[in-house]
């Protein structure tokens, strides 16, 4: 049962406003249960809960122009959060925590600049996402020669950074459209730095990434196939080199002390496509 209530009203006929209260939940993947069982951990993976609060405005003009913020708080027990880890098959190992929030704003506009043919839109969110104390535990080992086990050592950080959530996230984008059959397509996408597990530490994070995109295409409508449509694509245009995702762990030796194991998943460099649909 995940019951949702909300009011929605139009001050006139470009502007209105709302708010809602949802409550939701959601149970672990089987693979989350099955890997927290072969670890044989000792606190198996758990239901998590979520009350979301959201309040909003949106206007929309006569030509087409369209602006909307949106404040957001949600409030979460036993978040289901990634670890930073992985499993032997590389599966990443998730793990509760029972108190966290995400909050923040989401913004987005569409704006007709020649009716009809160019239109920008744009969107950004700004948040914060937040484990309000957080514990985490390192295995310690006597050297990294021999790896023996040796125990487990547990560290409460406090308040810290939710893994794999950027503070900043927003896109841009530019469409042209000078015959209704040809459409060209600018995009870029923004996103902030992002840490990699739980403990906030700088050494175990991804950096923000700038990544454009490119595409053209145009419809052939009402030809003995049907509609024929052709779009090329140029991916990350800019040639960026970054990764939008990883690994991380930390184990500490008893001779060496804590070392950080950290993994990156580059990214594509520049690179084409094209596509073709047929609709009948």
């Amino acid at each position: 049962v995940n019951p949702k209530a909300g009011v929605f009203y139009n001050i006139n006929d470009n502007n209105n406003i709302y708010a809602s209260v949802a409550f939701a939940q959601r149970e672990p993947l089987r693979s989350d249960l099955k890997d927290g069982a072969k670890g044989t951990d000792a606190n198996p993976i758990k239901p998590e809960s979520m009350i979301d609060y959201e309040v909003g405005y949106r206007y929309i003009s006569n030509n087409g122009t369209t602006l909307g913020a949106n404040l957001y708080f949600m409030d979460y027990h036993n978040q289901m959060v990634q670890t930073g880890k992985l499993t032997d098959i590389g599966y990443k190992l998730m793990e509760n925590v029972k108190d966290s929030y995400r909050a923040g704003i989401e913004i987005e506009a569409a704006v007709p600049i020649i009716q009809n043919k160019l239109r920008m839109d744009a969107n950004i969110t700004l948040s914060q996402n937040k484990i309000k104390d957080y514990t985490t535990y390192y295995d310690v080992f006597d050297n990294l020669d021999d790896y023996n086990w040796l125990a487990q050592e547990e560290t409460n950080i406090g308040t810290t950074q939710i893994s794999f959530s950027p503070d900043i996230v927003g896109m841009a984008s530019m469409t042209y459209q000078p015959i209704r059959p040809l459409m060209f397509n600018l995009m870029g996408k923004y996103v902030g730095m992002q840490y990699l597990d739980n403990t906030q530490n700088d050494d175990k994070s991804l950096p923000s990434y700038f990544t454009s995109n490119l595409s053209a295409g145009y419809t052939f409508e009402n030809t003995q196939l049907g509609t024929i449509s052709i779009q090329a694509f140029v991916n990350n245009l800019f040639n960026s080199k970054y990764s939008a995702n990883g690994w991380a762990s930390t184990e500490i030796f008893e001779k060496e002390g804590p070392y950080n194991w950290v993994g990156y998943y580059p990214q594509a460099t520049r690179n084409f496509m094209v596509k073709l649909t047929v609709a009948f």
